[in-house]
């Protein structure tokens, strides 16, 4: 509370000792370290008392919510660019001409015709794009557009 360094309190005890003298010394001790401790618990109940009245606790809270709500909004806003990022550059990526999922470099360097991948999205579709589009359209189940094309009834179990 006060900044009272330990040699100034020595100094104090001294000349407490000379003037009150050795006998009267503790009980003068005692009486005052009482009065310091009523001084304090009067002090700490009035400051307790004002921060009741003044609402300290939930304003402080009302800030500090305030702060996190203004944090979270930043993170919100940083993720929502980052989302928009990425997804320019996929969308970007999957538009090129060129563009083949799930080819390796490997065959990026064979002929259309020589490629044999299992699929006929080629035969079906005029330009890759289209052929993109037929296979990453997340409308239908990709068995039961199959089964559109080729004409056969699909059960539940996923067998034609």
């Amino acid at each position: 509370m006060f900044n009272i360094h330990s040699t100034e309190i020595l100094l104090i005890l001294i000349v407490a000792l000379i003037v009150i003298g050795p006998d009267k010394l503790p009980s003068a001790i005692r009486t005052a370290s009482l009065w310091i401790g009523r001084f304090r618990r009067s002090f700490y109940k009035v400051k307790a008392e004002v921060e009741r009245e003044l609402n300290t606790d939930e304003i402080r809270r009302q800030l500090h919510n305030e702060s996190v709500m203004a944090q979270i909004e930043d993170a919100k806003t940083k993720v929502n660019k980052v989302a928009k990022d990425t997804e320019t550059s996929v969308n970007s990526l999957v538009n090129t001409e060129d563009f083949d999922p799930g080819a390796s470099p490997s065959t990026a360097d064979q002929n259309p015709s020589e490629n044999i991948s299992g699929t006929d999205h080629k035969q079906n579709s005029n330009t890759p794009t289209e052929a993109v589009r037929e296979t990453y359209t997340p409308a239908k189940n990709p068995k039961l557009a199959q089964a559109e094309k080729t004409g056969k009834v699909v059960e539940k179990d996923g067998v034609g």
